[in-house]
């Protein structure tokens, strides 16, 4: 096999793995796990929620429903978590507050670990549910698919039409 030819091949190869990516991707972009969580919080408590373990880049919809009083709810990733813990003090992601229920949507940036944090205020029990629905496709997974798609495509071209043009004449006298 000559350069070129090895250069289409790997390309070709990279064009098929990113297909792969991509199918995965929009699988798993069909998929909308929901997560629930039902809590009764005394007067001046806190709740700590961790789940799903290792949340993907995608939208989330965040439900509340609570039966009376009102809530702070308090998104955090795996840093300022480990500070609100420590120091009670971090910045969260993002944060409701005064909450008697509601949808929100919010937009996770990375793929990795985030904790709600669910706090009452209030003087009395308040008891609701959380309920989170992932759904979109994950940002993660649709850029890898079309870098792969791109960079294989390139190769591919490249060792097909532009590699024996390349070839220094001088070459061709050693083969």
């Amino acid at each position: 096999m000559t350069s070129y030819s090895k250069l289409s091949y790997i390309g070709t190869v990279i064009v098929m793995i990113g297909l792969g990516v991509s199918i995965l991707t929009v699988m798993r972009g069909l998929s909308t796990p929901i997560f629930t969580y039902r809590f009764g919080l005394p007067s001046n408590y806190t709740s700590f929620l961790h789940f799903p373990p290792m949340w993907p880049p995608r939208n989330v919809r965040i439900a509340v429903y609570l039966i009376s009083g009102e809530i702070d709810l308090l998104i955090f990733d795996r840093s300022n978590y480990d500070l609100f813990m420590s120091s009670g003090d971090a910045t969260p992601l993002r944060e409701f507050k005064g909450l008697g229920g509601g949808t929100f949507n919010f937009e996770i940036p990375v793929r990795g670990e985030y904790y709600i944090v669910v706090r009452n205020r209030g003087e009395s029990t308040v008891d609701g549910e959380v309920v989170l629905t992932f759904w979109g496709f994950e940002s993660d997974l649709t850029h890898l698919s079309i870098i792969l798609l791109i960079l294989g495509t390139v190769l591919w071209i490249w060792g097909r039409f532009f590699g024996r043009r390349l070839k220094p004449r001088w070459l061709i006298l050693f083969q």
